[in-house]
């Protein structure tokens, strides 16, 4: 089951950014070399987001062809408009059938959907990295289903904390929020 389309706040979202950046290990540590996917992309906000940093791709993944098809009128207009600093494009599919690009990823959760279907995509990213170096960090914004991710012990949890949105996402927001929890995970190869 789908959960209700809500955006994130781009304070939320560019702090955690800044957050998982401190995270990633030395050798790991450019971002051009990991690829975005945000599934449960809705209208596309945390793709104009996620452009502004040199991924090496961008993609979102979206169930609803009606937000898959703003996301696209979104990514175009921002294309337009800004320079984004990495090729964005919007998939219209289940994100049970998405064929993840190779490792590494960065994976973006904003609580798409219930906790079976967020195990199934952990299962899914676990064959993933058997497949490349293995690199797969995880943020899950409102993260209602996080023991799905670490239940099974492939993704450990790196950091949780409440992110404060600025005073403009503040005012902005429909729910009156001042914060969101954000969780970080990333991907641990079991020992045999």
């Amino acid at each position: 089951m789908n959960n209700g389309y809500s955006a994130v706040a781009p304070s939320v979202f560019r702090e955690t950014c800044r957050r998982w950046l401190k995270t990633l290990p030395s050798n790991a540590a450019r971002v051009d070399a990991y690829s975005f996917v945000d599934v449960g992309a809705g209208k596309g906000r945390v793709l104009l987001l996620a452009s502004e940093l040199p991924f090496r791709k961008v993609i979102g993944v979206e169930l609803s062809d009606k937000l898959a098809r703003t996301a696209r009128k979104n990514v175009a207009l921002w294309e337009r408009m800004a320079r984004p600093r990495a090729k964005i494009r919007v998939l219209h599919q289940d994100a049970a059938q998405f064929r993840w690009p190779r490792a590494p990823l960065l994976v973006y959760l904003n609580n798409p959907f219930d906790c079976a279907l967020v195990e199934n995509l952990a299962s899914q990213l676990v064959v993933a990295a058997s497949s490349g170096p293995g690199l797969i960090d995880i943020l899950y914004v409102n993260p209602a289903c996080e023991d799905a991710l670490t239940r099974k012990g492939n993704f450990k949890l790196v950091w949780s904390t409440q992110v404060k949105m600025d005073e403009a996402d503040q005012q902005a927001d429909p729910y009156g929020a001042h914060s969101d929890q954000v969780s970080a995970f990333r991907f641990c190869a079991k020992s045999s």
